[in-house]
């Protein structure tokens, strides 16, 4: 952490009114490397929300051990604690706050959202408001009841709403204080430390010239040569201060291409050396910050990670991206299973993604499913953009549990299900700002929004039934050198009635043989797997390959099938 870092957030906060929560996160980080305790307490209370007591008293455990590490005393500690707790938290969200369920307005009440939630509540507070309208053509009385309605609601909404942005402006302002302060104590700091490196490189020419007088001797032809261990000694300390305090590669490789020659040698390479310590004393010591291009470059492309198998959900999330503002084409979107966003004709596919991944302008949007942890292209995709280090984004399809989401992807960052609609405005905000896009009107994108996640519902839909319905293989049993028997075990847990469209099989013996037949269509036209049932079925095929039907390893064998919604 340097004083670019502080600046650089205290110019982010100029941008952000509101939506503080990463930022809070950012400026928590940087008070947690200071040990600043008082304020690791502040936006550690902020950060939580629905603070019970079990959550008080883990959130006062866990800050004890910076406390103490610190070097404070329980006592020292517990004090603090409760001093930011009652005058601080407290006090900066105490309002009159109109409870919706005793239809009062609560004096004194303490709102216990976090910052994050406040946020979220502002904005759904400002749709409420933009979309509580009075419908026109009403009579006269009607009019009336609905102004007064449309008033009252008004006014609840108002109370909550100037509330919230009351108590996000006192924690954003105690943030930019907070930064102000370690701005100024820094800035402080880098003055002492430049004064005591000027200090030093007074003390470093001082030295070299007792050095010169120490170790010069004159030639035979009259000519001064220095030389000698307390000279080398001085050009290697020289050396040190500058790679440690010099950042600047020329200043550098100057003063070390003179200093290798130096040694018995006149006074021209001692001049030299002495002219660029006596420079450096009007230089910037600061270090250069390391300029992270992969963050800093503009994002202007969205590689889309996903199965192939869940193309349908992936073509209804494009449609949505380009109803968003990003162009259609393949300068902006990446998606290896959408002709037009593909990988050009004639292009090595494995080169291609490398090539994609390495690039320092573009966003990854994971789409997770069952399908995509089960696809190795999928998780090598993943693998490449996290040592990459991409932006990234996550989207879960509607039947994928969030908790079994594993991998190089963090789970703690936020994810969206992709019929979550207020996930689905967090996304549109997320790619507006980040795309630096014009702004859609609410209702057209409404309308997108509906649309999108209409499709969604239907696939999903389709989609549960298969995860809902198991086809296991039991056992193989031969019944002479061209036919056997198959024993298939049928699951359906639903309270459905289930046609299958086509069941694949894949089979294997022990000495690596395979054999991929299908299950033949008239057997399909009568078959009924009815709700909620589990029974074994036996099957008749043929088969002529190497294959063994007696050896047969159920570990190799694959089913794959689907059904009609």
């Amino acid at each position: 952490m340097d004083l670019l870092d502080i600046q650089t957030t205290l110019r982010e906060f100029e941008l952000e009114r509101y939506n503080i929560h990463n930022l809070l996160i950012k400026v928590l980080r940087i008070a947690k490397y200071r040990l600043d305790v008082k304020e690791i307490i502040f936006m550690s209370l902020n950060k939580s929300s629905s603070l019970t007591n079990d959550k008080y008293l883990a959130l006062y455990s866990e800050i004890k051990t910076i406390a103490i590490k610190k070097g404070l005393s329980s006592n020292e500690y517990k004090t603090i604690f409760v001093d930011v707790y009652e005058n601080y938290y407290k006090n900066q969200r105490t309002t009159d706050w109109y409870e919706l369920t005793s239809k009062s307005v609560e004096k004194g009440y303490v709102v216990g959202l976090s910052v994050s939630e406040l946020t979220d509540y502002i904005n759904q507070i400002e749709k409420v408001l933009e979309t509580n309208t009075i419908p026109e053509g009403l009579h006269s009385l009607d009019l009336y009841y609905e102004n007064e309605k449309k008033q009252k609601l008004d006014g609840i909404y108002l109370n909550h709403l100037g509330s919230c942005k009351s108590i996000l402006n006192k924690i954003r302002d105690y943030l930019i204080d907070y930064l102000v302060n370690v701005e100024s104590e820094m800035v402080i700091n880098k003055e002492l430390d430049d004064m005591d490196f000027k200090n030093e490189l007074l003390i470093l020419i001082q030295q070299g010239h007792e050095v010169k007088a120490k170790c010069s001797e004159v030639g035979l032809y009259g000519t001064l040569y220095i030389s000698g261990a307390d000279y080398i000694a001085w050009i290697e300390k020289c050396k040190l201060f500058i790679k440690k305090h010099v950042s600047d590669t020329e200043i550098q490789e100057n003063f070390f291409n003179i200093a290798k020659g130096a040694n018995e040698s006149g006074e021209t390479p001692f001049n030299s050396m002495i002219g660029i310590l006596t420079a450096l004393q009007d230089y910037d010591f600061t270090p250069t910050p390391v300029v992270h291009t992969d963050i800093n470059k503009k994002i202007d492309k969205i590689f889309i990670s996903h199965s192939s198998k869940d193309i349908e959900y992936v073509t209804a999330l494009v449609d949505l991206l380009n109803n968003i503002g990003i162009k259609k084409s393949d300068k902006h979107i990446f998606c290896s299973s959408l002709t037009g966003y593909d990988i050009p004709y004639g292009e090595n596919i494995y080169e291609f993604l490398k090539l994609e991944l390495n690039n320092n302008n573009i966003m990854v949007l994971f789409v997770l499913s069952h399908n995509y942890y089960e696809s190795a292209p999928s998780l090598n995709e993943m693998g490449a953009a996290w040592i990459t280090s991409k932006e990234h984004n996550s989207v879960l399809t509607p039947n994928f549990d969030f908790k079994k989401i594993t991998g190089a992807i963090d789970p703690t960052k936020i994810s969206f299900y992709m019929n979550d609609k207020d996930g689905l405005n967090k996304f549109r905000d997320t790619i507006v700002k980040t795309f630096e896009l014009d702004e859609i009107d609410y209702k057209i994108w409404d309308r997108d929004r509906k649309i999108f996640t209409d499709k969604v519902d239907a696939i999903a839909k389709t989609e549960a039934l298969n995860l809902n319905t198991q086809v296991k293989l039991e056992r193989v049993k031969k019944l002479n050198e061209n036919k056997m028997e198959l024993h298939l075990r049928f699951i359906n847990i639903t309270d459905k009635e289930i046609e299958f469209k086509f069941i694949d099989l894949e089979l294997g013996d022990s000495s690596g043989n395979k054999l991929n037949m299908s299950v033949d269509e008239d057997l399909l036209d009568e078959f009924r797997l009815y709700p909620r049932e589990n029974k074994i079925v036996k099957w008749t095929f043929d088969y002529g390959s190497s294959y063994n039907p007696r050896r047969d390893d159920s570990k190799l064998s694959k089913i794959s099938f689907e059904i009609y919604s």
